[in-house]
């Protein structure tokens, strides 16, 4: 809080002249006790607003520089029958991705095997068609993408899509 911000204070303590003590001009001041703060902490909305164009543009040009590392698999979930962060592992190194790589999967609906596979990798971030992030696709090393995630994908952001209208 701020000395405006405080309650009380809003008459001169005593007088300018006389008194011997220095000027004092409200009791609320950052100086005493129950006073104000100097340059104390204020909340603030740091968020930019970006208008959905914008937001269709900006994740149309990241997939398209993330093309060359793009690796499309025919079904990811239909490779994983069971949960395994181990065996999802193996599958990335199959596919190209590196053990050091950081690779970006997107699939067209949440499949519970893969989000279960994916979750303990900490290289792996794995996501369904309608969360992609522009920062994780850019961020990535492999972008590993469904076929029928990657036709939506092409629909929704493509050349005859809704990001160009």
């Amino acid at each position: 809080m701020t000395k405006s911000e405080v309650r009380g204070g809003g008459r001169k303590p005593f007088k300018q002249k006389g008194t011997g003590n220095a000027r004092q001009g409200s009791s609320r001041s950052p100086l005493k006790p129950g006073g104000g703060v100097s340059f104390g902490p204020k909340p603030r909305d740091w968020s930019i607003k970006m208008n959905k164009k914008e937001r269709r543009l900006a994740m149309a040009t990241a997939l398209q520089s993330a093309a060359s590392a793009m690796i499309v698999i025919d079904d990811i979930s239909g490779n994983i029958s069971k949960p395994s962060a181990n065996d999802f592992n193996k599958s990335l190194q199959k596919w190209g991705v590196g053990a050091t790589e950081k690779a970006y999967v997107i699939t067209k609906d949440a499949n519970p095997n893969v989000t279960l596979s994916t979750r303990n990798i900490s290289r792996v971030v794995h996501t369904d068609i309608t969360h992609l992030n522009v920062y994780d696709v850019l961020n990535a090393d492999k972008v590993v993408v469904d076929a029928a995630a990657l036709a939506h994908i092409q629909s929704f952001f493509g050349e005859n899509g809704q990001a160009w209208e």
